[in-house]
């Protein structure tokens, strides 16, 4: 190869090198999709629900019995969403302490919980109607849904609950 045939290729070489190298430096950067939660939360992530489930009419849940909403569950609970945005439910809470029979949030409560003091507060309202698997309730800021496994997620903020077949959690931890 003579001089010049070389000097010929070392910049061709170079030329390229160079346009792809700008192209690397000014390729917009590609993120993946951010996690919608922690892997070790026990919680459905919101786009599940939102994007995958079935928005049911609140007002198809209004009852005669009491104010805000009211609905029955697979697991055989009696749920609400009242005024002000509180939630809970009464039944068997599974994975609770035994003779729990009331979870949920009132308005003003720092935490989500369970205790005998819920069943004082809760409003004297009866479901009329069942929320299927697969369905949400939206009212007053707050959220309920029937999962495709019959569990029933309720949340508000960080005030949340989780009722499983076996195992119940509260929010925050």
């Amino acid at each position: 190869m003579t001089g010049r045939a070389r000097l010929r290729l070392m910049r061709w070489v170079a030329v390229v090198f160079s346009a792809a190298g700008i192209g690397f430096a000014l390729m917009p950067a590609a993120y993946a999709q951010p996690n919608s939660g922690s892997t070790s939360s026990p919680y459905p992530p919101d786009n599940l629900i939102l994007n995958y489930y079935q928005k049911a009419s609140y007002s198809d849940y209004l009852t005669a019995s009491s104010g805000g909403v009211w609905f029955s569950t697979p697991l055989g609970l009696n749920c609400g969403i009242w005024d002000r945005g509180s939630f809970g439910c009464t039944g068997d809470i599974r994975g609770a302490p035994a003779g729990t029979t009331n979870i949920g949030w009132v308005n003003g409560n720092i935490v989500t919980r369970y205790d005998w003091l819920l069943g004082v507060q809760f409003p004297p309202g009866r479901a009329e109607r069942a929320l299927p698997p697969r369905t949400y309730l939206e009212y007053n800021g707050t959220r309920c849904t029937t999962m495709a496994d019959t569990s029933t997620y309720c949340s508000r903020g960080p005030f949340r609950f989780y009722v499983t077949p076996t195992h119940t959690w509260l929010s925050p931890p």
